[in-house]
């Protein structure tokens, strides 16, 4: 295991503490270079990916990103920090009235990422979808997209992301391929969050070590 990665994981980087929602509390910690599992039955789409990137907040308890209260940064300063968490939508998380490429370059052009041209074409290559599509969403294939919004969410080298069922319909190769890069994300200290319903055995096997976020009832 190599020194950045052992290095990073001393510290925490992203932790909820007591965060109400459907009638549980839920508290974990994540530390960089780790991977938390977070089973959301039946939360709201986008809800927990809200919260754990400070877009909105919880009606009780909070969450911390890199040891600060999203709450206490600021707009400025969550906005920077935002641009630091890569992040899968369920739902595409796309501007409609952009192109696919458009998309990808979306958040380097928003956060001025440092060498974005290069971290995309990585990333690209790495999952199989270079060069970039310049059509719309709508006339490009499910798994094309798919795996151009892996690109979009790894790129900039993220110090978290932050996956919202990931997976859904992916083929067996497809899977292997998020499963690899999610390994070398890990590798140099990017924290590791997956948001699902359900978890198959070999899915946990590929994010091991892996720890499941419990709850406990409300009081």
């Amino acid at each position: 295991m190599s020194g950045v990665m052992s290095n990073a994981a001393e510290r925490v980087a992203l932790e909820a503490r007591g965060v109400a929602r459907g009638g549980a509390v839920w508290s974990f910690a994540l530390r960089a270079g780790g991977a938390v599992w977070i089973p959301n039955d039946d939360a709201p789409e986008g809800e927990w990916l809200d919260w754990l990137t400070g877009i909105e907040w919880p009606g009780e308890g909070e969450v911390f990103w890199q040891g600060g209260e999203w709450r206490q940064l600021g707009a400025a300063a969550a906005a920077r920090e935002r641009g630091r968490i890569g992040c899968v939508f369920a739902d595409g998380g796309l501007v409609a009235n952009l192109d696919m490429d458009e998309n990808v370059w979306l958040p380097a052009r928003i956060h001025r990422w440092e060498g974005a041209g290069g971290q995309i074409e990585e990333w690209a290559r790495f999952f199989g979808c270079w060069p970039l599509s310049s059509e719309r969403a709508p006339v490009v294939g499910e798994r094309l997209r798919r795996r151009l919004l892996w690109t979009r969410a790894f790129a900039g080298r993220p110090a978290a992301l932050i996956l919202e069922h990931p997976l859904v319909e992916a083929s067996a190769e497809d899977c292997e391929l998020l499963f690899e890069g999610i390994r070398r994300a890990r590798e140099w200290g990017c924290a590791v969050v997956w948001l699902d319903r359900e978890l198959p055995e070999e899915t946990r096997a590929a994010l091991a070590p892996l720890t499941r976020a419990e709850a406990r009832p409300q009081a």
